[in-house]
Formats: structure tokens, C-alpha cells, sequence
């Protein structure tokens, strides 16, 4: 059964069945199945009881008269009884066929053709004929007289004449050829498959299932013909190329050797002109035009159109304006057809001719690129400038290659250091460390220190940790070279703050300097500047300082960051900056509602451009976010994308999200996902903060294996490590929260407590809602009586102010439970972590509070009536006609926080909503 070719089929069946003469034409471009469907057609007449006869003509036989016509009938005469050949062939046929079959029909084909016609007239009075002539164009030229003679008569006789032609062929347009086409009453021209005939075509050559991704993928690289579909599924069967997804790709980028051969061996068969058309159409790809083609292919204006007509005619271009071949597989062979010296000749030629004529440097670079030698003396700007083209347009991999290009062509240290620095910046988009290596070379042939900063300041900072290279040297003698920021101005300035910014990032590990840092904060002011780029980048570090080193209130922070992100644009290169470290210092401090919008629009610049360690670092600081606000299966997924998207080689990337996922786990007690973050290498492992995230993985996997003592280490040597750098806010990693329960599970309340109290202290110094609810929540399972219960209370009104709805989901569970559901404050603690079970997304958890309700008796009017005071507070200062934005602005809390704590009041109170909140109020007095 053909495919797609259900029309064409009809209408020879309708011409078959009216037992009326016919000839039927069948065109088309190559590949599109033209025989093919001369084989359907056959089949349908052999179905209808028609005489079948069919040949194929090949262009070795051209000199054989009527070669073709004995082709079509020795068979059926062969095979023909005494009686149908006596029918068939009275005795004036008898004659004309002798002089047929003698070879000598010059002075006798009048008659021979008289004679072949009377014969198909005989053979259709027993029964209708089809006769199917493929590649009509290189038939011989009596065959073709004596078809034409035929199809002047075909009115009359109940014979059917399919001949398919190759549309464009030289020889089909042939006065012979034309003659026989002249006649024909109908014209099929098959085309391309649609998607799902070429689904069709893979699952019969297969015989197997395929999977959608491969057959588009198929179908993409081949546009449904079926010859090229064909070639392709030839050439991916040797290699074990299976129709599934994971194939889709590879299949796809296969370049057939059959192909290429049939393509270039009907190129061969043409003109001159249109060799040379065809190979300069090749060369100048999809930025072509017919000037370019005429001067490539030296030609004039009516030699190139006639040209650029026969290729379209041929199937093998579309247009005459913008010609380009009709897929990239015929364009790709036609390219390997073409000698080398000459390919290179032609590139060259474009690239002059392009550059002229003043065309987009892209365009011109990449001719460039085929070269191997440099030609011009202005190739260098051109390739640096399409660099900066496909920069700006995302595509830092095709900005790479042509400063790669570039670089070939011998160019003074000064020149060569500014092409380094250059594709250093397209590479940190997808090759971190050969960026930081190229840096470095750069450094070494600078002319000066400004050149030698502007240089260094493109360092991305995430490398830092995980290089072999002497970056802190280099950033410190490049500063030192150019001088301190305060006796500077203009550009060196700015440089000198951003080289400082760099530094200071750098040493966040050393705790003298981490203090240094914070001094430096502290010098700038209440409110430092944030007007510039350097300047910007250079309070990232100092507030990364404040905050690892918990000298300042986390609400300062984050005043700060904000100021910070407000001045920022939300572009993805701000990854390759000391900018994280804001990102890093709001989620410490509880302060993620503005920055999750900025991440967003981050990430949506993004996505789409070749750029996958952006796109992976934005996705690994949007986990964070989620983290930050409870979100813990949303930050896992994002999380696990930006890991797999980064791969290992990104290791900057690979550490961060890991180390989100490292959170994840520990929270979550994900056994599965925590032995998959053990199993890996890291390259930056040395970094404190990858180190002790490991450690604590360490940790939880020693107690799940009961080995507590081993656990302990783990979790006490996370927090030495961080403590050694002065790393002293529990924001970072609870570390003294696991260490405190494990104690406690030995048996050791004393330290247990111990420790609960240090992470107390620390966090009611942060003052971020989020880190204290926590650690005030684990503490309260340390201490035993009363004081359990009232710390356990604090808790949970810290954490209604906290974006983290896990660690508030948490702290309700556990105040529930220890209140226990027969009590109402039990029962109202208990639901409310059912609903922020339900927002925060963890089953596990929501699990556990439905159980914890499972007994709890009705008392729905306690239940309205019991307000929290932070509830309370809010519902007051509601009622006194503060907006939201000013209640948020007097509790310093956020408006969100604001609209929970109303909505909470409303339900309690069974009011629809604020108007009737003073009533409420007055009744719950009463």
C-alpha cells in the first residue's frame, strides 16, 4: 500500500475502469516516489484484470531503436499461447514486427510503428492494457515516435499509457520527449509525505513501534520525501539506531553516503552551468542572492536564471530570488561534491564579494571560517565583530568558534589579549574553565594595567573554588598594579572596585578578612552607593560577608540587597559576577517575595539563547528561593533541572544545585537522593560550604544506616569547617539542629541542649524569622516541662512571619501534637498545618498532620474563636483602617504575610471579610 498517494490512485482507477484511452503523466522533484507509484498503479491494474506491461528505460540504452518497446512487450509475447499470438498478430502485423525485430527500422518504421500500434490494438480487444513506461526521458527516440504515435490514438482503445518523467531532466525537454508528454489527458504529481505518513514509512522499514520525538525528527531532516527518507533509515539500520527518543538526534544529523551519491551523480548528468550553479548555490547556504551566484558561478544574468530554473525544475532549489536547496541533507552533499582547492576558492571569493558589498559581518565570517589560512587584512575585525553579533543574540558557542577563527591570524599581543578576553566571555556560557584559562593567557600579553583589569574582571567568580589556575594572585596583583578605588576615577575606578568585589569574594573563607569585609561595610554607610555596575558588585561580597559572619541583622541585609537587586537589571549574565551573593544573602534572610520576581525575569531572558550554565545558575538560585519559602518538592525539581541541564563539566553549576539538592535531602530525609549527591565527584569539593553540605549528607546517611556515632562527626565536622572560616549564621546550614537530636538520641541531653541553645543565639542575632522559627523549634525537643511548650509557642509566632511554610507546617505540627488535639489551641494548630501542609506540597508531612487530626473531637466555635496574637495584631490594626501595606511596614513583615493572617481571621470568624471584622472582634471580647 502506497502512502499519501490516494488521489493519484483514483484517478488512474477511474481511467481504468471507463475502458477508454488515456495517458497519464507522472512528474515531479526528485525522491518523491514517482516509480513507486508507477508499482501502485501496476497493482491496481493486475486487481482490475487489465494487461499488464511495464519497463524502464536507463540512459545505456538510448541507442538502441525501439530498445524500450521491446522491453514492454518480448514478455507478454513470451509468454503468450499460439492461439493470443494469432490473435494478437495477423499477418500485416507479423511483417512490421519483423522489421522491428530485425533491428532495421529506418526505411520501414512507418510501417513498425503502424505494426506496434495494431499490436496493442489486437492485445486490447481481449482485454483492457496498462502499459508503464518510467524514466521516459532516456528512452530512444524511435520508441519514443512510436509513443506518440500511439497516443494520437488512444482515444479509441481501452489501453491505459502511465509515463513518469523526471521534471527538470535535460532530456525531458527533448522535442521527442515533449511529444509524448504533449498528448497527456491527465498529470499526477505526487509530493512530499506529511508527518505522519513518514511515522508510516519508519514503522514498515522498522516493523516496530516509533517513538514521535524520531519520526519528527526523521521528518525535519527530510521533509517527508521518501527517497531521502529512505537513504536516511538505511544508513541509521547498520548503526543500531533504534526509533526511539534517545536516537532522535543522531538519526537526524546522519548524512547518507547513498544519498550523496545519486545526488552528485544527477548533478553530473547536467550542464556545465548548472554544476557550477548548484555548487556556488551550495557554498553561499541560505544568505544567498543571484548576483552573489552569478559572480560565484561566473556566469551571466540569463546563463545564472536559466541555471537557477533547471535546479528548481530538478526538485533540488526553491525560488528563483533567494534560490537555496529544498533540505539541508541535498545542500550538505552537494557541498562534499565540491573538490576542496575549488570549495575554498569559492568561500574566498564570497567572503571578498560579501564584504564589499557592505553585507552583516556573520555573513562574511562565515565564508571566513572556511578558510584555513588567513586571506585579507581585515578578516580579524570582521570575525570579531560577527562575535559580538552572536553574543548579543545568545549563540556564545558560534561567538566562540569565530573568535577561535580569529585568533589563527598572526596579530600583535595587544590585539590577540582583546580577542582572549572576548572569547573567555562567550565561553563562560558553556565552558567555565577554558575561559578562566584564557583569561589567564590574556593577563600575560596586556598592554598595562587597565588593559590587564579589564581583562581580569571577566573572571566569573563561580570558578573560583573549583579551578587549578592562580586566580586570587592574579586578581590581587592586577589590583595592585592599577591601584586603590579611592585614588582613582572614571573607568579605572569602577575597575578597581570590581577587581576588589572579586577579592573580597574570594577570601569569604578567611576569617580576618571576612571581618575586614564587614568593616568595609560599615565605612560605606547606612546607605551606600548603588548607582553603578562596580559599585553593586562590589556590596555583594561585602554583604555575603555580614551575612556568613552574622555581624549584622538580617533585616539590615536585606535592606541592602534589595537597594541592590532594585538598581539591577534582570539579565542572566549577572551570574558570572559577585551578584549570587545578594541572591544568597535575601534567601539567609527570609527576604525572597521581590527577589523571586527578579529570578523570573532572569530566567526568561534565559531560556531560548544557547546559554546553559546561565540558565542552569538561575535555575539553581530560583531552588533556593523555593527552599527559602517551604516550597521543598517544587525546589527539588528545580533543582534536579538545573543539575541535569548543567551536566558535570559545569562544575560551578553542578556544586550549587547539588548543594540545594544536599538541603533538600537533609530536610526531607530523601535517602535515595541523598546517595546520589554522595556518589558524586566534585571538583570543588575543598570549598567549605560544598564540604560541609557533604558532610551532612555524610551524616544523614551514617544514621540511617544506625550508625549514630559516625553521624555525629559528620554533623560536628560540618560545623568546625564553617566555623574555622567564621561562618557563623545557622542560615547556612543547621548543622548544630542535626548534631542537638542526635545527641539527644543518645542519650546526651546535656550538650543536646547545648548546642539547640548556640543555634538560638545565633539566629535571634540574624533575627530572619525563618532560621529562628526553626531553630526555636528544635530547641523546645530539647527542654522538657512548661519550657518546652512556651518556646515551641514562640515558634510558631515567629514563623507566621516567615515565608518558609515547611518550617511553619513543622512548628504547628509539633505544637499540635504536644498541646494534643483534645485541647482547642491543639485542634486550631493542628489545622493550620494541615492547610500550610498543603501549600508547601509535602505528602509526607500532610500525612502526618491528618493523622495527628485523625482524633481530634469537633469544636468548630473554639476553633473560630481562637485567634493567634500575631492574628490578633493584625486584625486590630485592620479594623484602625491601616491598608495592608502599612500593617506590613509597622510589624515589619511582608504584606503576603499581612493577607494570611486576615484570611486566617475571616475563617476563624466565619465573617466574609474585612468590613465585618470590628464586630468580630467586639464578639470574641464579649
Amino acid at each position: 500500500m502506497l502512502l499519501d498517494r490516494e488521489a493519484e490512485l483514483v484517478l488512474t482507477a477511474n481511467a481504468l475502469r471507463s475502458r477508454r484511452g488515456a495517458l497519464v503523466l507522472v512528474t515531479g522533484p526528485l525522491g518523491v516516489g514517482k516509480s513507486a507509484l508507477l508499482d501502485g498503479i501496476g497493482e491496481l491494474g493486475a486487481a482490475q484484470g487489465s494487461q499488464h506491461l511495464r519497463v524502464s528505460a536507463a540512459p545505456m540504452e538510448r541507442d538502441f531503436s525501439f530498445g524500450v518497446a521491446r522491453q514492454l512487450l518480448e514478455p507478454v509475447l513470451r509468454h503468450a499461447s499460439p492461439e493470443e499470438r494469432a490473435r494478437w498478430e495477423p499477418g500485416a502485423v507479423r511483417r512490421a514486427r519483423r522489421a522491428f525485430d530485425a533491428g532495421r527500422p529506418d526505411g520501414a518504421e512507418p510501417e513498425a510503428l503502424d505494426g506496434l500500434t495494431a499490436l496493442i490494438e489486437n492485445m486490447a480487444r481481449d482485454q483492457p492494457v496498462l502499459m508503464l513506461v518510467d524514466e521516459l526521458q532516456w528512452a530512444d527516440s524511435a520508441t519514443l515516435r512510436w509513443l506518440r504515435h500511439l497516443g494520437e490514438r488512444l482515444s479509441d482503445l481501452p489501453v491505459v499509457l502511465v509515463c513518469a518523467v523526471r521534471e527538470g531532466d535535460t532530456l525531458t525537454g527533448h522535442p521527442a520527449v515533449q511529444g509524448v508528454i504533449g498528448h497527456a489527458t491527465h498529470v499526477l504529481r505526487p509530493g512530499n509525505l506529511p508527518l505522519h505518513d513518514s511515522r508510516e514509512m519508519i514503522w514498515r522499514f522498522y516493523g516496530e513501534a516509533v517513538d514521535a520525538e524520531f519520526a519528527r525528527a526523521c521528518h525535519r531532516a527530510t521533509g517527508g520525501n521518501p527517497l531521502l527518507l529512505s537513504c536516511l533509515l538505511e544508513d541509521a539500520a547498520p548503526r543500531s539506531l533504534q526509533p526511539t527518543a534517545g536516537h532522535a538526534e543522531t538519526v537526524a544529523a546522519l548524512r547518507p553516503a547513498a544519498l550523496e551519491h545519486r545526488l552528485l551523480q544527477r548533478l553530473d548528468a547536467q550542464s556545465e552551468q548548472v554544476r557550477r550553479t548548484a555548487r556556488a548555490v551550495a557554498v553561499v547556504g541560505d544568505d544567498t542572492n543571484p548576483e552573489l551566484l552569478g559572480r560565484l558561478a561566473d556566469l551571466d544574468t540569463a546563463g545564472r536564471d536559466h541555471a537557477l530554473r533547471h535546479l528548481t525544475d530538478l526538485g533540488l532549489t526553491t525560488g528563483m530570488q533567494y534560490p537555496r536547496f529544498v533540505h539541508s541533507l541535498v545542500r550538505e552533499s552537494v557541498v562534499e561534491g565540491i573538490p576542496l582547492t575549488e570549495r575554498t576558492a569559492m568561500h574566498e571569493l564570497a567572503a571578498e564579494l560579501l564584504h564589499r558589498a557592505g553585507r552583516p559581518p556573520e555573513q562574511v565570517a562565515r565564508h571566513l571560517m572556511a578558510l584555513t589560512a588567513p586571506t585579507f587584512p581585515w578578516a580579524t575585525g570582521v570575525l570579531r565583530s560577527a562575535a559580538f553579533t552572536a553574543q548579543r543574540r545568545g549563540a556564545p558557542e558560534v561567538a566562540a568558534r569565530y573568535l577561535r577563527r580569529a585568533l589563527l591570524d598572526s596579530l600583535p599581543d595587544s590585539d590577540r589579549a582583546e580577542l582572549l578576553v572576548d572569547l573567555a566571555t562567550s565561553e563562560r556560557s558553556f565552558a567555565p574553565y577554558a575561559s578562566v584559562r584564557h583569561i589567564t593567557q590574556a593577563a600575560l600579553l596586556c598592554d598595562g594595567p587597565r588593559q590587564r583589569a579589564q581583562a581580569v574582571v571577566r573572571l566569573a567568580p563561580s570558578c573560583y573554588s573549583s579551578t587549578l589556575l592562580p586566580v586570587h594572585e592574579l586578581l590581587r596583583e592586577t589590583a595592585d598594579a592599577l591601584g586603590p578605588a579611592h585614588l582613582l576615577q572614571g573607568p579605572d575606578r569602577e575597575l578597581a572596585l570590581r577587581l576588589e568585589a572579586r577579592i573580597r569574594q574570594a577570601a569569604l573563607p578567611d576569617p580576618q578578612q571576612l571581618a575586614d569585609s564587614t568593616a568595609r561595610l560599615a565605612a560605606l554607610g547606612p546607605e551606600p552607593r548603588t548607582g553603578t555596575v562596580a559599585e553593586r558588585e562590589l556590596l555583594a561580597p561585602l554583604l555575603g560577608a555580614a551575612t556568613f559572619s552574622n555581624a549584622l541583622p538580617a533585616h539590615e541585609v536585606a535592606q541592602q540587597a534589595n537597594r541592590v537587586l532594585a538598581h539591577e537589571p534582570a539579565l542572566p549574565s549577572h551570574v558570572h559576577t559577585t551578584l549570587p551573593l545578594v541572591v544568597a544573602c535575601l534567601v539567609a534572610a527570609d527576604s525572597v517575595e521581590t527577589l523571586r520576581s527578579w529570578l523570573d525575569a532572569a530566567q526568561q531572558n534565559a531560556v531560548g539563547r544557547q546559554s546553559r550554565v546561565e540558565e542552569a545558575m538561575i535555575g539553581s538560585e530560583q531552588a533556593l528561593v523555593s527552599l527559602a519559602r517551604g516550597r521543598l518538592t517544587q525546589a527539588k525539581g528545580e533543582a534536579l533541572a538545573a543539575f541535569e541541564l548543567a551536566g558535570a563539566k559545569h562544575e560551578e553549576v553542578f556544586s550549587l544545585s547539588s548543594m540545594t539538592l544536599a538541603s533538600c535531602a537533609i530536610l526531607t530525609g530523601d535517602d535515595q537522593l541523598t546517595d546520589r549527591l554522595l556518589a558524586v565527584k566534585y571538583r570543588a569539593e575543598e570549598d567549605p560550604y560544598v564540604w560541609s553540605g557533604l558532610s551532612m549528607l555524610k551524616g544523614q546517611s551514617a544514621a540511617r544506616k544506625g550508625d549514630l556515632e559516625a553521624a555525629l562527626d559528620y554533623f560536628l565536622g560540618a560545623g568546625r569547617r564553617l566555623e574555622q572560616c567564621g561562618w557563623l549564621n545557622p542560615a547556612l546550614l543547621p548543622w548544630a539542629s542535626a548534631a542537638a537530636f542526635l545527641h539527644l538520641y543518645l542519650g546526651e541531653r546535656k550538650p543536646a541542649v547545648e548546642l539547640s541553645a548556640l543555634e538560638v543565639e545565633r539566629a535571634r542575632a540574624w533575627g530572619a524569622p525563618g532560621p529562628l522559627g526553626r531553630a526555636l523549634r528544635v530547641h523546645s525537643h530539647m527542654l522538657e516541662g512548661p519550657d518546652s511548650t512556651e518556646v515551641l509557642l514562640e515558634a510558631v509566632e515567629v514563623l507566621w512571619h516567615s515565608a518558609n511554610r515547611f518550617e511553619r507546617c513543622q512548628a504547628l505540627l509539633d505544637l499540635g501534637r504536644r498541646v494534643g488535639p483534645a485541647d482547642a489551641r491543639g485542634r486550631a494548630a493542628l489545622r493550620d498545618a494541615r492547610e500550610e501542609a498543603a501549600a508547601c506540597d509535602v505528602p509526607w508531612l500532610a500525612r502526618r498532620v491528618e493523622e495527628s487530626l485523625a482524633g481530634a473531637p469537633p469544636d468548630p466555635e473554639a476553633t473560630r474563636a481562637q485567634l493567634t496574637p500575631a492574628e490578633r495584631k493584625v486584625a486590630e490594626l485592620a479594623v484602625s483602617g491601616l491598608t495592608n501595606q502599612l500593617i506590613a511596614g509597622q510589624l515589619n513583615i511582608t504584606c503576603r504575610a499581612v493577607e494570611k493572617h486576615l484570611t486566617s481571621c475571616y475563617r476563624k470568624t466565619s465573617i466574609p471579610g474585612r468590613a465585618h471584622l470590628a464586630a468580630a472582634l467586639r464578639e470574641l471580647d464579649r
